[in-house]
């Protein structure tokens, strides 16, 4: 037994002014996809119908469902069904006919659905068994006028091409209605369009045959043409082999044959398939249950395959992932970035997107979408893994490998899992064994940084204090040494003092930048009272003077003991001053990191 598939579409509001805006249009639609999947109703499989109404309905989703459900999803056997309430159109030059989807232009056609064109392709190339095609449209524009036949014509939207294809084909049915047009308003019926309302009724019972409870569609549209007026009564075109059944059983009926054994023709909508069940009118015979499921709740159908905004995401994805093995990704990035202004909660679409971000290095942002993805599904392993990756792309292992157990957790199966939580646990010991390193030369700075450090600091100022005062006190006190042993003592002393002072002062902070402040202070005062007591200051009558004219002190050795007190009293200060802020510095950049 074949499948029923249905494909139900209404529009009310367009973007183009041009077609005005409807009143029942989206109703109708979600009433008729509510009746076929309802228990009580068609008792459609929920699965096997998709409901597209208002913005969602665009041109591109409308064409991309159609073909998709008549060539790729149909197998022989199934009927498919497609229903559109909304407005119709011509070509203003060619004449041809046009559905117009949410963003169709009125003067631009080929926003619009082309009926020959959709038709040839969906019709034509289904390996469906039956095709029905309603069409229950408002007609739009003037070119309408100097076609139509009668004030309700629909004929002119088929047009003469898709009609004769239509009678060339078997199985292969458009019915179509006046929802209204320059002569008439769109009407209503029990907040439904007329139209709907009644193919609802006639659904329910009315339109049944007595024998087996089927509704066929020629059965349907005998009822819906002796019970609605001139401006809705339907128009059926193409050739009827098997019976198309609607409600009950899928069974092939019988096919009448004349006595030469030829085929039969199946009667159409004109003959007298119109003579057969209607009343013309409802009576009691039309079941009270018809008015209530023309007006069914959401809460009283079947669910449908997928909402429409689950549709229109899906087809953007579909086009996403193609894209990406094109290698384009920033057309697939868009792709992706329009289901998500459609459903922004969406966990593929999040998920494609963190994949594509974090391709191009983008990894805060990536694991923003990652995150947004573990709010909506808190157990989703593959999101849990990229949320791994990513936090171990930015240096934050610990909370990777956190990530990457948890979602062993979820699905200990995968092998790519493992592999990323391999890579994660070498990059954290890689990272721990620079980091042991690190913190032995710190932890030894700190050990020398407390009282010891200080007493051996100011040993080695001793030191170096000592080795210079004697370097350059030897040519005073035995002249008759050679001057390259005091020159050699003098500049150990300085060397001594300089390192120490800038050593101390750029590892060990301000405690040894102190004890340099304090050894070359107390080299100043030195020099200074020397200066003042020797009466230096004093020419011609100082002791210092009158020592050297009578040459008790050699004046070039007094010189350099002299010149080397106030180097030793100026230098290391100036390098543990400025070694203390380089310290200061490094200290203040490492605590960033």
């Amino acid at each position: 037994m074949g499948r029923r598939l249905g494909l139900v579409i209404g529009v009310n509001s367009y973007q183009d002014s041009a077609f005005q805006p409807l009143q029942y249009a989206e109703t109708d639609a979600r009433a008729i996809a509510q009746w076929l999947v309802n228990s009580q109703g068609g008792k459609w499989t929920p699965s096997d119908v998709q409901l597209v109404q208002g913005a969602y309905a665009s041109r591109e989703l409308v064409d991309s469902l159609i073909t998709q459900l008549c060539v790729n999803i149909a197998e022989p056997g199934d009927l498919v069904f497609v229903y559109f309430a909304g407005h119709t159109f011509l070509d203003e030059v060619t004449g041809e006919g046009y559905l117009a989807l949410s963003n169709t232009r009125y003067q631009q056609s080929a926003t619009g659905l082309h009926l020959p064109t959709f038709t040839r392709q969906s019709m034509g190339r289904s390996q469906a068994s039956q095709v029905v095609f309603v069409f229950d449209c408002f007609q739009t524009g003037q070119s309408w006028s100097g076609q139509r036949l009668s004030p309700y014509d629909c004929r002119p939207l088929i047009g003469p091409t898709v009609l004769n294809s239509l009678q060339q084909t078997s199985d292969r049915l458009v019915l179509c209605s006046c929802r209204g047009n320059e002569f008439a308003p769109e009407a209503g019926e029990k907040n439904l369009g007329v139209f709907a309302y009644r193919m609802i009724v006639g659904l329910c019972g009315p339109a049944s045959d007595p024998a087996n409870k089927q509704v066929t569609l020629q059965r349907l549209d005998a009822f819906l043409f002796n019970s609605l007026g001139e401006q809705h009564r339907p128009q059926l075109f193409g050739h009827e082999q098997t019976p198309v059944v609607l409600v009950g059983d899928m069974t092939a009926a019988p096919l009448a044959t004349q006595q030469n054994g030829q085929l039969a023709q199946a009667p159409t909508a004109s003959s007298s398939a119109r003579q057969t069940t209607a009343t013309g009118v409802l009576t009691d015979h039309a079941p009270q249950s018809a008015i209530a499921s023309a007006q069914m709740s959401l809460t009283t159908s079947g669910q449908l395959k997928l909402s429409a905004a689950e549709q229109q995401c899906a087809l953007l994805l579909r086009q996403a992932r193609q894209l990406i093995q094109l290698q384009n990704p920033v057309e697939a990035f868009e792709c992706v970035e329009q289901a998500l202004q459609i459903a922004p909660n969406n966990v593929q679409a999040l998920i494609l997107k963190g994949q594509l971000l974090g391709t191009v290095g983008r990894f805060q942002e990536a694991l923003n979408a990652v995150e947004q993805v573990l709010k909506v599904d808190t157990n989703n392993a593959l999101a849990w893994s990229m949320r791994a990756a990513l936090l171990s792309n930015t240096g934050k292992y610990q909370l990777a490998l956190q990530a990457i157990e948890h979602s062993l957790e979820l699905d200990s199966n995968n092998p790519e899992t493992y592999s990323i939580k391999t890579s994660i646990i070498g990059q954290l010991a890689t990272l721990q064994s620079h980091g042991n390193s690190k913190k032995l030369v710190l932890s030894t700075h700190h050990g020398r940084g407390g009282a010891a450090s200080f007493f051996i600091g100011l040993g080695i100022q001793i030191v170096g204090l000592a080795l210079g005062i004697v370097g350059a006190g030897l040519p005073i006190l035995k002249p008759g040494l050679p001057f390259i042993l005091a020159l050699v003592l003098q500049s150990l002393g300085l060397a001594i003092l300089c390192i120490n002072a800038a050593r101390g002062s750029f590892l060990y902070g301000f405690s040894q930048f102190f004890l340099t402040l304090l050894t070359s202070g107390i080299i100043a005062a030195t020099l200074a009272a020397g200066t003042i007591l020797g009466g230096v200051n004093k020419i011609g009558s100082g002791r210092v003077y009158i020592m050297i004219l009578h040459k008790q002190v050699p004046l070039v050795p007094l010189l350099f003991f002299s010149i080397w007190l106030a180097a030793a009293a100026a230098i290391p200060l100036l390098l543990g001053f400025f070694s203390f802020i380089a310290g200061l510095i490094v200290g203040v950049r490492r605590k960033k990191r």
